[in-house]
């Protein structure tokens, strides 16, 4: 996979390069001044404001139009913003995504993008026109033979008129590529079939990239979680050959700080619903099972590439949930690592044994100050919101409240559900302490999260993020396109930016 994990370059414009393709983004209310256009008329012969008088951009972010042109850049695209009012972060990755889409396309090797157009988007339009264009550029094509892959490497390169923006926005575009790199470092772990990524293979990419980063790194295997009694985590991988574990990585950006962040991430590498077995078009995707622990592997690297000063510590609780004669069953009662029983009702709600133990790890080992897990957990929050947003539940307001600003920004948007003690009547089992389902779809993905706070201390700040519904997506005019959004990543780097020291 190319730098970043994207099909572009981006770099500064040389002047003795001769791109192939000028790329002009602009807004198409109010209509563009012609005297703005100047210096993208100079690279292409005149053709920008030509073809703004003949074909001017229309309302729908992403629209292109081409022509030929003169001068020293042979063609010309227009990609239109939509409404100036209206313009977004959002608006301005889409756009960028439907360029980026265009040039893979028509296999271009090289291309100039005029910024001037997105100096006046807000939130820093560049930097999201870079982001928007390295998700589009990601490609998985390990597992294809050589002759079916991807186009080979864009070059983009940017152009400005303003003096000294390269130089002033060098920092900003560097991280905002970091970030889109760590993005789509977690689509590819979520890509990988069960057949190359299971529990064990997850440690072993957990171990590379902290030696990579100079993240600490620890794997918890299978005599220690008994030795811990995470009764959850060992029954949900008891039927798989492929031993269970639980993955502890470290970034330790402010060594004179007492305040730690734990982000908690679900792995089930394969999901077939265990003795509740899923219908075949349900199992089918069941790869994406482990995209929050892939998740949270994006955001540690962030961590490190990003040198965000503040303490995280990762816990990705790995596992396959598989059918065999060691499988655990429906009607099985297990005993969890805070001493709670539960009596299984369906072996399809997994991830929330296998997320209890680790939460439960995490505050009797680790005392964070903030405890965010993040999981592909129910089918019921698409139910509840479809893919427009994810579930957000918890105990914190504050932290809820960062938690969905960060989301904002990043339009990772989340929606609060409550918790409120009514919900607990539907994990009451008469034979154990709660048991794993309500049985019924009654409040699906609030019953999660209520089963979820059964192992939170009343003390901590903690959150649930149930992103069932958008961890992968089948919508291609997304930045992210088909398959693995590597939704969470943008976020979370957010949320620790914001709450670093």
């Amino acid at each position: 996979m190319p730098q970043n994990g994207t099909t572009f370059e981006f770099v500064g414009l040389q002047k003795s390069d001769a791109p192939d393709v000028l790329i002009v983004p602009l807004a198409s209310k109010p209509a563009p001044a012609l005297e703005r256009l100047a210096h993208a008329d100079r690279l292409c012969g005149g053709a920008v404001s030509s073809l703004c008088r003949a074909a001017p951009p229309g309302d729908e972010p992403g629209q292109i139009i081409h022509t030929a042109a003169g001068g020293a850049i042979p063609r010309v695209i227009l990609v239109s913003l939509g409404s100036a009012e209206r313009l977004d972060p959002a608006r301005v990755r889409s756009a960028a995504a439907s360029a980026a889409r265009w040039l893979i396309a028509e296999r271009i090797r090289s291309a100039a993008l005029w910024v001037d157009g997105l100096l006046s988007a807000p939130e820093d339009g560049v930097c999201e026109w870079i982001v928007g264009m390295a998700l589009a550029g990601f490609r998985f094509d390990e597992m294809r033979t050589p002759e079916s892959k991807a186009p080979p490497r864009v070059r983009v390169q940017l152009a400005a008129t303003a003096d000294g923006f390269e130089r002033g926005a060098r920092a900003a575009i560097r991280a905002a590529l970091t970030e889109a790199g760590c993005v789509n470092y977690a689509r590819r772990l979520a890509h990988l079939p069960a057949n190359v990524i299971q529990p064990q293979s997850l440690a072993a990419e957990a171990r590379r990239l902290a030696r990579e980063c100079g993240l600490k790194c620890e794997i918890v295997q299978q005599p220690a979680l008994e030795r811990l009694r995470m009764g959850g985590l060992l029954a949900v991988g008891r039927g798989s050959k492929v031993r269970p574990c639980l993955i502890r990585l470290e970034h330790r950006g402010a060594p004179r700080s007492n305040v730690t962040h734990v982000l908690v991430g679900k792995a089930i590498t394969f999901d077939t619903g265990g003795y509740s077995i899923k219908p075949n078009d349900n199992m089918i995707t069941m790869k994406y099972d482990k995209s929050g622990g892939c998740a949270v592997l994006g955001v540690m690297r962030a961590c490190a590439q990003l040198k965000l000063r503040c303490n995280v510590i990762a816990l990705i609780a790995a596992a396959e949930n598989m059918i065999s004669h060691d499988a655990y069953r429906p009607g099985d009662i297990l005993t969890m690592m805070s001493g709670k029983t539960v009596e299984i009702i369906s072996t399809d709600a997994e991830g929330r044994l296998v997320l209890g133990d680790a939460l439960w790890y995490a505050q009797t080992r680790l005392n964070p100050a903030t405890l965010i897990d993040i999981a592909t957990l129910t089918g019921g929050v698409r139910t509840t919101f479809g893919t427009a947003a994810a579930g957000l539940m918890g105990n914190d307001d504050e932290l809820a409240a960062d938690l969905g600003e960060a989301g904002r920004r990043m339009h990772e948007r989340l929606w609060r559900l409550p918790l409120w003690d009514d919900y607990r009547e539907l994990i009451k089992s008469h034979d154990a302490d709660i048991r794993n389902s309500a049985g019924r779809p009654e409040a699906h993905a609030i019953v999660g999260g209520m089963f979820l706070q059964e192992f939170v201390k009343p003390k901590t700040a903690w959150a649930h993020l149930d992103i069932a519904a958008v961890a992968n997506r089948d919508d291609p005019k997304l930045p992210t396109g088909r398959g693995a959004s590597g939704f969470g990543v943008r976020l979370l780097i957010e949320f620790l930016r914001r709450r670093s020291a």
